[in-house]
């Protein structure tokens, strides 16, 4: 059996003024995209894909290339219509994702992790006539509900390293979840991350107990999401390493 992969690469622009250089590029029709709408378009010959979306609660959109040989082309192009909005070169950022609250499925969830508990039964449409694989197990699943629970959570202590390696939680010495993605947002100017409970600890305010190694931490449980859009960092300037 042959396999191969698409001939297609990404390049993203995000951040506050995205916008305005992917106008400068595309013209205004842009503004029509919806979030993760997308387009097949071209730039000056170079084809490629143009989809509303990021990594980022400041949003932005992803270019997807379909010519190869055109990679230089397409980045040079990029670079110059964002100078005159102070464009540089980035990769997604861990801290701002949590930041942000946004879900990185297999770092936040577990393997067996379902859409309630993780927060996405939003885009869950249980009422439709037709029939899909797991829909009699996920109308049984929303009226039983999960038994566990994606939460945002903040916790003390010196500023810890991004993270995604389970650390216990604990309430009243009973372990209760674990945190699955960690790290210091300097926005909130205190250690946040995203952890897996049983429902029954579910309730934003309740204070818990977090171990990693010989270190403990009190957390509590907050509200989605952890920063809101728009908080400046601090005037010290934080090394926002991507991850």
């Amino acid at each position: 059996m042959t396999t191969y992969e698409p001939d297609v690469s990404p390049l993203a622009v995000q951040g506050p003024k995205a916008r305005d250089v992917i106008i400068s590029l595309f013209g205004e029709w842009i503004t029509e995209l919806q979030n993760f709408w997308f387009r097949e378009t071209e730039l000056d010959g170079v084809p490629l894909i143009l989809q509303r979306s990021g990594w980022s609660k400041q949003g932005g959109y992803e270019l997807y290339l379909c010519d190869s040989e055109r990679g230089t082309d397409l980045w040079n192009k990029v670079k110059a219509a964002g100078q005159p909005f102070g464009i540089g070169p980035g990769a997604p950022n861990y801290i701002e994702r949590l930041e942000s609250s946004l879900l990185s499925i297999g770092a936040d969830t577990l393997w067996n992790s379902d859409p309630f508990e993780a927060g996405l039964d939003r885009m869950l449409d249980l009422d439709r006539d037709d029939d899909f694989i797991g829909k009699a197990a996920l109308r049984a699943l929303a009226k039983s509900g999960s038994r566990r629970k994606l939460v945002a959570v903040v916790f003390d202590g010196d500023p810890v390293e991004p993270n995604e390696h389970p650390w216990p939680i604990f309430i009243d010495g009973n372990r209760v979840g674990s945190i699955r993605s960690a790290g210091y947002s300097p926005r909130r100017k205190s250690n946040i991350g995203f952890a897996l409970v049983d429902r029954a600890y579910r309730d934003e305010g309740k204070i818990f107990e977090v171990r990693n190694g010989q270190h403990s931490y009190s957390g509590e449980i907050v509200t989605f999401p952890i920063v809101e859009p728009g908080t400046p960092l601090p005037d010290k300037d934080w090394d926002m390493d991507p991850f």
